[in-house]
């Protein structure tokens, strides 16, 4: 099942034309399932659609239950664009710089088809300032989580906080870029910055092929948009010790997303990426497993 998961997930971001086999009623249940467990109820909704012209027709009382869904969530989707927009052209009226992180932001690469079916329960703002002096003003819109950030998502580990930390205030102009009606980081701090977050929510949270959608993007927008770029991802990632896992994650957007060879910025490592993968579809945190491959961090995880 996973298997065909995977090629729905394809179908969906264009990847892949049709399934390699049709899926039963049952199995299509099964699937919608994944798809919610994985949030990526929209998204699959538009891989669905696709199939039908390949006679691969969901069960009808299935996909009008999934279409309803796909609406709701587009609706959605449209009322925070508007409040990022919104947001940021207050925070300027206030002198304050903001960056939109995840949901909205991640969403603009999704291209035209699917930036509206990314599932999102809120707005993220990387914010430059004292961001206790504005939550009260941005409480104005009660029907928004509207969250702010002081620093770039970090974790529980004070040494690798640091270099963290050295490095995003370093490259601190690229995380505030116009891109479009928002401020939001450019192609390369994206890429950094979706590797770090999937990296702390994998060892303290959990993560799921939503947020690895988000990576596969950021590599699909660097791709797309630095071929001249000289920036040396392996030498930057090596730096801020997440090479290993990174190398990992680049096997997943290969044998999940099937990732194009030409947007491999790293090598694939397929003995850390089917770790990865396998924790990620499990859908619990196996702390044991963990700790084994990350014993530090882990350990720090611990702390209050």
């Amino acid at each position: 099942m996973e298997k065909l998961f995977f090629e729905l997930i394809r179908v969906s971001t264009g990847q892949l034309d049709c399934l390699s086999r049709g899926a039963e009623p049952e199995e299509w249940r099964e699937l919608y399932q994944l798809a919610h467990q994985h949030q990526l109820t929209g998204v699959c909704y538009r891989g669905a659609q696709a199939l039908f012209e390949f006679g691969l027709r969901v069960p009808h009382e299935l996909i009008i239950d999934w279409m309803a869904e796909a609406e709701q969530i587009e609706e959605r989707n449209m009322q925070l664009n508007q409040r990022c927009i919104e947001v940021q052209q207050l925070l300027l009226t206030q002198n304050f710089k903001s960056s939109v992180l995840d949901g909205q932001g991640a969403a603009c690469d999704y291209g035209e088809q699917l930036r509206f079916l990314r599932e999102s329960d809120g707005i993220d703002l990387l914010i430059g300032g004292d961001k206790d002096r504005l939550q009260a003003l941005l409480d104005t819109w009660n029907d928004t989580e509207i969250r702010l950030h002081g620093t770039v998502g970090l974790g529980k580990n004070p040494y690798r906080n640091r270099v963290l930390e050295r490095w995003f205030e370093k490259n601190d102009k690229a995380l505030f870029v116009k891109n479009g009606d928002m401020v939001r980081p450019s192609a390369s701090m994206s890429l950094v910055y979706q590797l770090v977050r999937i990296y702390w929510l994998f060892l303290y949270k959990g993560v799921t092929l939503r947020e690895l959608m988000d990576c596969f993007y950021a590599f699909k927008r660097v791709a797309g948009h630095e071929r001249a770029s000289t920036i040396n991802y392996e030498k930057v990632l090596k730096e801020l010790g997440l090479l290993g896992f990174s190398e990992g994650v680049m096997w997943v957007m290969q044998e999940v997303f099937g990732l194009e060879e030409s947007a491999q910025v790293i090598k694939p490592v397929e003995s850390r990426g089917s770790f990865i993968l396998q924790e990620v579809m499990s859908g619990r945190r196996n702390v044991l497993r963990l700790f084994m491959k990350y014993p530090l961090d882990i350990l720090y995880s611990f702390l209050p």
